[in-house]
């Protein structure tokens, strides 16, 4: 018995690598720009200009959400509400807490945050160059994910962190299934950017964008 559940172990953990480290996709024939990827130890977020030629994403996101808004960059991620709300530095961090982000579904926000310098000054970092036409695609994505109301996301009020940042309802559920990780690969898969066959955790996306 002990022998076949350190098999099922093995194959199972081989089976996890393997879809965490294999590509799918292409990088964009046309780059014409970059996005970034920033992480910090579990999360990833996608971090975009507030503002290019192709989309102003103040004219989406409300101005006065934020009480300040000190750089050209936004970094958007998605997670589980409790996670996030309870877990405001690392410091914080609990098994428990983990533990029901992962097998006890709660509802799924996005949080926004202004960078309070370009991506590349972030440890974290990988960059992703795309054509214009891409990001366009990327940005009617990032958007489908935010629930409205009269055309504008659906502020969560006097959650975020600090003066730059906040959260929004969003759509669906974290699970160990759907990770934040997940949701961000899935994002860039939805237009055709190289991601992860599957994210759980931020290596593959790290591993595949470590240019």
């Amino acid at each position: 018995m002990l022998r076949k559940f350190c098999y099922f172990l093995i194959t199972a953990l081989t089976l996890i690598l393997i879809l965490t480290f294999f590509p799918i996709g292409s990088e964009d024939p046309n780059p014409e720009m970059e996005i970034y990827l920033l992480s910090n130890p579990i999360h990833t977020d996608i971090a975009i200009p507030v503002r290019n030629e192709v989309f102003d994403w103040e004219s989406f996101l409300n101005p006065l959400d934020f009480k300040s808004r000190p750089a050209d960059w936004i970094e958007i991620g998605w997670g589980d509400r409790q996670f996030y709300f309870e877990m405001p530095t690392w410091d914080k961090f609990t098994f428990k807490l983990g533990f029901d982000a992962l097998f006890i579904p709660d509802p799924a926000i996005l949080h926004v945050n202004y960078l309070d310098a370009h991506p590349t000054s972030y440890s974290g970092h990988r960059r992703i160059r795309i054509s214009k036409a891409t990001y366009k695609k990327l940005v009617e994505e990032i958007r489908s994910q935010f629930q409205l109301k009269n055309g504008r996301p659906i502020l969560i009020p006097n959650k975020g962190y600090s003066d730059t940042d906040n959260f929004y309802e969003s759509f669906g559920s974290f699970s160990i299934l759907k990770t934040c990780n997940v949701w961000t690969a899935q994002r860039l898969g939805a237009v055709g950017i190289k991601r992860p066959l599957w994210s759980p955790t931020k290596y593959g996306l790290e591993f595949i964008w470590s240019n």
